[in-house]
């Protein structure tokens, strides 16, 4: 019995691997380069999620650390400021040898503490739009052009309708990638 044939592979033999691997080739490409764009589209929504998860976080730290009597919004769209007017103040009162304090929770601050929450032009980059806190920009690597920061109020202080002492604020993010095809759309809401 001969094990090793020396003819080699016929026309016929060489024709028909052409044919089958042109067929199947082509089918294996594109499933590898879908699965490359699906995988990093993933990354890029996920980094975009984060980005906005941590810019909805720095917006509700800032109305919970800050000790602000209203919320109103500037004269620009896409702006908030949180306001304290207002502050306690402690008066030590002696009498009969005995020390008093009496707290009055109102006494009006000289002037105003104001903390500005915006969608601005980046400083490094004009052609994008990031969100800042007091002049800060939150560093994110998302385009905030096309989205919205605004605030419903439920209760006004002082009787005045510019300054809302409860509300809802409404954070509209349509965030953009350079290497992604649709703008990813977030809402969040919160109350204060």
């Amino acid at each position: 019995m001969k094990i090793f044939d020396e003819r080699g592979a016929t026309l016929y033999e060489l024709l028909a691997v052409l044919v089958i691997s042109s067929i199947i080739l082509p089918i294996i490409y594109g499933v590898f380069t879908s699965g490359y764009k699906l995988y990093n589209k993933i990354g890029i929504e996920g980094q975009l999620r984060d980005d906005a998860d941590y810019t909805a976080t720095m917006i509700m730290n800032t109305f919970y650390s800050f000790p602000f009597d209203y919320v109103r919004e500037c004269g620009e769209k896409n702006c908030i400021e949180l306001v304290n007017s207002s502050s306690t103040s402690l008066t030590k009162q002696e009498k009969e040898q005995q020390t008093f304090y009496s707290i009055n929770q109102s006494a009006a601050n000289e002037e105003e503490q104001v903390i500005r929450i915006e969608i601005t032009d980046s400083e490094n980059d004009s052609s994008r739009k990031v969100l800042s806190i007091d002049s800060a920009e939150i560093t994110s690597s998302a385009d905030f052009s096309e989205s919205a920061l605004e605030i419903s109020c439920s209760e006004s202080a002082n009787k005045n309708e510019e300054e809302c002492a409860q509300g809802m604020i409404d954070l509209m993010l349509k965030l953009d990638h350079e290497r992604l095809e649709e703008k990813l759309e977030l809402n969040s809401k919160f109350g204060f």
